[in-house]
């Protein structure tokens, strides 16, 4: 009798032991996926908010040159190729709604009205861009969501409206996210607060309203559309036991969610709870109190490794502390935590240099060379040396794309990125801004007679032929460059020189270069 109440009393203490074990590595597995999403939201409110800025920019263009035609508008559109790399497509309506231009395919202007559209309705009354909630577009019957800009004229009256549309089963706009998915089984999905299903691994019920599928909404699904933030246990559409997290979009109304079965995401603990249980029945058959102890002593490493992650997120100790060469449970969870949180950190970081570079040459892109250039200028001033600003494009791109197809445009542009790097020094900044433009910030010049030779360098490695599988043809480049002495400029005024010199070296006939000085607008007190 006296065994059975030592091993009953043995018994219920491992069992509580772990419970209270299993909850904290519960918050700890929750807190890591809540971070995790944290990332991908941040990712996702960028990548909006850049194409937001593209869409104003090509709205302030419209509206200041002369664009009053649709045919203007068409070739406007055409001209500039960086939109395909953004959107999937871009129309133009008139100020009713009416279809006036369409990037993908002429022959449908004219033939469509989309004054009924709430996107349209919402632009117009606001006189401001939207993110549209997800629908099937009547044009391409694609899933999209687009971003609107309206256009005015000199009297502040609307002329049209631009749109940019996001092909939301294409991999361009969701497909990293997969990558960061938690387990072999877990995912990430999105939908709006008001049910619409924006990304799924299951493509069918992308554009379904989750309150109105078989079976309604998931509690927790529910309790996100109505405000909730953070992770819950739950089960899934499908009856799994999971763990659930969900996170709020700062810029739209959308949210980002993400699942991870119990089963995968506490394998270690399950594994380590039978360990436990039958440890704590063999010590108990010696001594209750012994095996009390032992169970204690056992759990006491878990208590380390919350604190390890507590101390992480305070930033006083670095990751690597999960990595221990204990060969018992706790070793192996300590492992898989420190896999988990390397894993993280490779995708954040790898979030970080998409944001920065341009996907199809490797080099900067635009957002990362509007703050090279306030470093640089700022850089400039403080060592009083001459800085410039060269600005190229191909001559005669887009007969390129329209003689070989937009398949061997990009390998001329990967191309002359890669020579274009081999021109310049380690020191300047090599930038592709859209489509064929490209951008090269001169830092450390001794004067402003370096210029004409670093134009001359990337001219002379510019013109040898470009051979591209069994093609090979010439390709040149027109450059203008804007020097200012001390860095005591404005971006917007070396951006403006620099385009004007661009435009007056293909004046003169292109493949050449034009130089202009840039006065000093900033005070160097």
């Amino acid at each position: 009798m006296v065994i059975f109440f030592v091993l009953l009393a043995a018994a219920l203490v491992a069992y509580v032991s772990l419970h209270l074990a299993e909850r904290q590595m519960r918050a700890v597995v929750g807190d890591q996926q809540v971070s995790l999403l944290s990332s991908v939201a941040s990712y996702i409110d960028e990548d909006l908010s850049s194409k937001k800025t593209l869409m104003a920019s090509m709205g302030e263009q419209l509206s200041l040159g002369d664009y009053s035609a649709p045919l203007a508008i068409q070739q406007f559109f055409e001209a500039h190729h960086s939109l395909r790399d953004e959107f999937f497509n871009m129309i133009a309506l008139d100020a009713t709604g009416n279809l006036i231009a369409n990037l993908n395919d002429r022959r449908a202007i004219g033939g469509s009205n989309f004054g009924k559209r709430e996107y349209f309705l919402d632009t117009v009354a606001n006189r401001e861009g939207v993110i549209s909630a997800p629908f099937q577009s009547s044009l391409s019957k694609k899933a999209v969501v687009v971003i609107t800009e309206p256009v005015f004229n000199a009297s502040g009256k609307l002329i049209y409206i631009i749109l940019g549309a996001i092909d939301l089963q294409t991999p361009r706009f969701f497909g990293q996210l997969e990558t960061l998915k938690s387990g072999k089984s877990g995912y990430l999905f999105m939908l709006t607060k008001q049910g619409i299903i924006i990304h799924h691994p299951d493509q069918q019920r992308i554009l379904m309203n989750v309150k109105q599928e078989v079976g309604g909404a998931v509690p927790s699904t529910l309790a996100a559309m109505n405000g909730f933030e953070g992770w819950v246990e739950g089960s899934s559409k499908k009856g799994v036991k999971s763990l659930i997290t969900y996170k709020r979009l700062f810029r739209t109304d959308w949210i980002l969610g993400a699942v991870y079965p119990m089963d995968e995401a506490f394998a270690p603990l399950i594994d380590m709870r039978g360990k436990a249980l039958l440890a704590s029945g063999f010590v108990a058959i010696a001594a209750g109190l012994l095996g009390w102890l032992a169970i204690m002593r056992l759990l006491l490493p878990l208590g380390a490794l919350r604190q390890h992650v507590a101390n992480i997120s305070g930033g006083s100790i670095n990751i690597e502390v999960f990595d221990v060469d204990r060969r018992d449970e706790f070793g192996e969870l300590s492992r898989a935590f420190f896999l988990l949180s390397q894993q993280r950190r490779g995708a954040e970081n790898e979030l970080v240099r998409l944001t920065h570079t341009d996907t199809l040459t490797g080099l900067y892109n635009r957002r990362m060379f509007e703050e090279t250039m306030v470093i640089a200028l700022a850089r400039a001033r403080r060592n009083k040396q001459h800085l410039a600003l060269a600005y190229l494009d191909i001559d005669h791109f887009k007969h390129i794309n329209d003689s070989y197809g937009h398949g061997v445009g990009d390998q001329v542009l990967i191309e002359f990125a890669r020579r274009l790097k081999l021109a310049v020094r380690v020191t300047d900044t090599v930038v592709r801004l859209a489509g064929d433009e490209f951008v090269v910030i001169f830092e450390n010049l001794q004067d402003d007679t370096a210029n004409s030779e670093l134009a001359r360098k990337i001219l002379v490695t510019i013109e040898p032929t470009f051979v591209l599988g069994e093609l090979s043809f010439a390709v040149t480049t027109s450059i203008g460059i804007a020097a200012n002495a001390n860095g005591s400029c404005s971006v917007a005024a070396l951006m403006e020189a620099s385009d004007s010199a661009l435009y007056e070296a293909k004046r003169a006939g292109r493949n050449g270069f034009a130089l202009r000085s840039v006065p000093d607008t900033l005070s160097l007190s």
